[in-house]
C-alpha cells in the first residue's frame, strides 16, 4: 500500500499539513524546538531532571578542532552523528577497530579509515545533514549496547522505541528494529522495521517496513517476522522491557522540553536500562502505519482532558488506547485474555434458605477478587464466603462429621475418602471430598458446585471449600477452569 493510499483510505490518519497546522506550530514554541533540534542541549536539559542519555565522548565544532582530534583516545566502538541532523541522516555506528590501524568497523562489516571519518565530520560541519543545510557540530558518543531481550530481533544496530506524547499523554508507540538494509540504523526511511506497540501492555502488535522506489511512490510492506537474520523471529507478542519506565521518560521529556507535541526516541541499554537517544519536535507519521491506527482520532480524544500529573496521563493512555493486543490474540487463539487477578461474580444457591438475610438473597450475587492459579487443579473458595452463598448447612454438616484435621499421608487421606467419607458424608450440596495440602498439613475438605461469572462468561465450577489462612485471595480459580483463557501476568487487577 502506498502512503497516499493509506491516508486516503483511513480518515483517522493524521497528515503532514494537519500535524503542522494543529499541533507543531501552535504547541511547539521556538524555544522548545531549539532544545529538541540540538542533541547536546537535549542531553543537558534531560540530565537536570534525571533522564539518562548516551555518554558524550567528544564534540568537534570546527576544522581546527578536527586537526587536533586525539584518535588514540577514541574507543573501539562509538557513534558519530550530526548535532542537528534530521531523519537519522549522517549517523554512523562503529562496532570495533582493526588492531594496530586507524580503521573502524561498521555494522555491515565494511571499515572506515581515519581519512574517511575526517571527510564525514567535515560534511557534518558543512551542514550536509542538518535542517536547512546550516553549519553543524559533530558529536562522538557512547554506542548503546542492546538489551538481551531485543538483541535477537536486531541486525547489529540498536533498536529504539518511539513514543508520541501529546498533552502529557503517550498516545502511540512503535519499536524500530535495525536491518541489514538500514545498515544497522533504526530509521524507517533507511529500511528499518517498525512494529506497533500496545500502549497499555507494551506488547508488540504488527510490523512493517518502507519499500523505496525510485520511479513510483514508496510503499509500506507488512511483515510478521524480522528480516535479514539467520533465524527470523515473529514480531507479534514481544514484551518491551522497562515499558512503564519508557512511558514515564517520554512524558517527563515532554514536560521538561516544553514541547506540546513530541516524539521521544528511547533505547534500552544492556547495563543502564532506558536511555533517550533524542526528542523530536516534528515526529514522522509512519508510526500510524506500524500500529494500523490513525493518530488524528487519538489526539482529538485527549486534547480536552485536564491531566493532573505524569502518572495520571499514563493511566489515561492505558485506559483509552490499551487492549489492541488482547483483541488480536483472542482472534488468533480463540481464547479470552484475562488478568492474573480478576473480579469474579459469585451467585447464591438458587434454593438458599430463608434464614439467609433477605438483603443477600435479593442481591443474589457477591463480587470478589480471585487469583487465577495454574498451580492447583480444582478451584478453592473461602469457607466464610461459601457459607454466605448458601452452603452453610452443608459445611456445618461436614464440621460435625468428625473429619480429622490432618492426615499423615496421601494414602491415609484417600483411604478415609474411600471408606468412612463415602459412607457418612452424604449431603446433597457436597459433591465429593478432596485432598488438599498446605503448610499446616494434609487435609480432606468438601467440594461444592458454585455458579460464577468470569470475563463475561457464566458457568458452574467445582470448588474446594477451604479455611486456609494462606489464601491471599478468597477465591482461587484452578487450571481445570482455565483452558479457554490466556493469562496476562503483566496485569494484576481489573476495574
Amino acid at each position: 500500500m502506498t502512503i497516499s493510499e493509506f491516508i486516503r483510505l483511513n480518515k483517522e490518519v493524521l497528515g503532514v499539513n494537519k500535524r503542522n497546522e494543529d499541533f507543531i506550530r501552535p504547541l511547539n514554541p521556538r524555544s522548545a524546538k531549539i532544545i529538541a533540534d540540538n542533541k547536546i542541549i537535549t542531553k543537558r536539559v534531560l540530565a537536570k531532571v534525571g533522564i539518562n542519555s548516551a555518554e558524550l565522548y567528544k564534540v568537534v565544532r570546527t576544522r581546527k578542532q578536527l586537526q587536533f582530534l586525539d584518535w588514540d583516545s577514541l574507543p573501539k566502538s562509538f557513534v558519530l552523528k550530526p548535532n542537528q541532523g534530521t531523519g537519522g541522516n549522517g549517523i554512523i555506528v562503529f562496532y570495533g577497530k582493526k588492531k594496530g590501524k586507524y580503521e573502524w568497523i561498521r555494522p555491515n562489516g565494511t571499515t572506515m579509515t581515519k581519512g574517511d571519518i575526517i571527510l564525514h565530520i567535515e560534511n557534518i560541519l558543512d551542514g550536509r545533514f542538518s535542517m536547512g543545510n546550516r553549519r553543524d557540530v559533530a558529536i562522538i558518543e557512547e554506542r548503546i549496547k542492546t538489551d538481551s531481550t531485543l538483541k535477537p530481533y536486531t541486525y547489529k544496530g540498536v533498536p529504539d522505541v518511539r513514543v508520541i506524547v501529546f498533552n502529557r499523554i503517550p498516545v502511540m508507540a512503535m519499536l524500530r528494529l535495525p536491518t541489514k538494509r538500514s545498515n544497522g540504523t533504526a530509521n524507517l526511511h533507511s529500511g528499518a522495521i517498525c512494529v506497533g506497540i500496545d500502549i497499555a501492555s507494551g506488547i508488540t502488535r504488527a510490523g512493517m517496513y518502507l519499500k523505496k522506489s525510485p520511479i513510483i511512490e514508496d510503499t509500506y510492506t507488512n511483515t510478521d517476522t524480522t528480516l535479514d537474520l539467520e533465524n527470523n523471529l515473529p514480531l507479534i507478542g514481544l514484551q518491551i522491557p522497562f515499558w512503564n519506565d519508557i512511558l514515564d521518560i517520554a512524558v517527563k521529556s515532554q514536560e521538561v522540553s516544553g514541547l506540546g507535541y513530541l516524539g521521544a526516541d528511547i533505547a534500552i541499554d544492556r547495563d543502564k536500562g532506558p536511555l533517550v537517544i533524542e526528542i523530536n519536535a516534528r515526529p514522522g507519521l509512519g508510526i500510524q502505519v506500524a500500529n494500523k491506527i490513525g493518530l488524528k482520532k487519538r489526539l482529538e480524544q485527549v486534547k480536552e482532558i485536564e491531566i493532573k500529573s505524569m502518572k495520571h496521563g499514563i493511566r489515561v493512555a492505558k485506559n483509552l488506547f490499551g487492549g489492541e493486543v488482547e483483541e488480536e490474540i483472542e482472534s488468533i487463539s480463540g481464547k479470552t485474555v484475562v488478568n492474573l487477578i480478576e473480579k469474579v461474580t459469585l451467585f447464591y444457591k438458587s434454593d438458599t434458605d430463608e434464614t439467609v438475610s433477605k438483603k443477600k438473597v435479593e442481591r443474589n450475587k457477591e463480587i470478589v477478587k480471585a487469583m487465577l492459579d495454574t498451580g492447583i487443579t480444582t478451584s478453592r473458595i473461602d469457607w466464610g464466603i461459601a457459607s454466605r452463598l448458601g452452603f452453610y448447612k452443608a459445611l456445618d454438616f461436614f464440621k460435625k462429621s468428625n473429619v480429622p484435621d490432618t492426615f499423615p499421608t496421601l494414602k491415609d487421606a484417600q483411604m478415609f475418602i474411600d471408606t468412612i467419607g463415602s459412607e457418612t458424608l452424604q449431603h446433597k450440596d457436597i459433591l465429593r471430598l478432596a485432598k488438599v495440602s498446605d503448610e499446616t498439613g494434609l487435609h480432606v475438605l468438601p467440594v461444592v458446585e458454585i455458579e460464577i461469572r468470569i470475563a463475561g462468561e457464566t458457568k458452574k465450577v467445582e470448588m474446594v471449600v477451604s479455611s486456609q489462612k494462606a489464601m491471599i485471595y478468597p477465591l482461587l480459580i484452578g487450571r481445570k477452569e482455565l483452558n479457554n483463557y490466556l493469562i496476562d501476568t503483566s496485569k494484576t487487577f481489573t476495574k
